[in-house]
């Protein structure tokens, strides 16, 4: 087994990029289909991890329609080919919904990973400096944003960690529909 790591460490990057996706992707479409859906988020890490979950969904099914996955403008779901993300986010939701409601030990860790990850976006908020904000940005998402004047980078610092973390999918998150529904309840997505 040795050699297989060996060989996997020898391998170019974007070919070990690719290898682990494909590795993932396969895994994800499996899981998707094998793991049951909960039908009642009873807990409130559960709740929280649905509502979490179906907000990422409402995000996916906006890049959907932007194109981002097929590169056909105003895709409809029903046409959409390349369907890897949608089985990772349904798998993983399944999976940890199933985990939270039915394992008290996992529910607890679920509802430490919520408290960890907000005091540690606060720090990041906290931390950040006009200069790290764009040194970091240019390094992840390959161009550099124009410096704006001290006063208004403090007030506005939130966006800046937002932008600088997610690119453009924090403003799809905040996208309110013009009908009261979400993308998610025209077409369910997952299982």
């Amino acid at each position: 087994m040795w050699y297989v790591s060996r060989l996997f460490c020898s391998l170019h990057l974007n070919l070990k990029l690719h290898l682990l996706k494909q590795l993932v992707n396969f895994s994800f479409r499996v899981l998707d289909k094998l793991v049951p859906e909960t039908k009642d988020a009873y807990y409130p890490q559960c709740k929280m991890l649905d509502r979490v979950f179906q907000q990422l969904t409402n995000v996916y099914l906006l890049e959907v329609y932007c194109g981002r996955f097929d590169d056909v403008p105003k895709q409809s779901f029903a046409n959409l080919k390349d369907r890897n993300f949608q089985h990772f986010l349904s798998a993983v939701r399944k999976m940890l919904l199933f985990i939270t409601n039915n394992d008290r030990y996992y529910r607890a860790w679920i509802g430490l990973a919520f408290i960890v990850a907000k005091e540690e976006y606060g720090r990041a908020l906290e931390r950040l400096t006009q200069e790290e904000f764009r040194s970091s940005h240019f390094e992840t998402w390959e161009w550099a944003p124009l410096p704006v004047c001290d006063s208004y980078f403090e007030g506005s610092k939130s966006e800046f960690l937002e932008m600088m973390l997610t690119g453009h999918l924090s403003n799809l998150l905040r996208l309110r529909f013009a009908s009261s529904k979400s993308p998610q309840s025209k077409k369910k997505v997952g299982g």
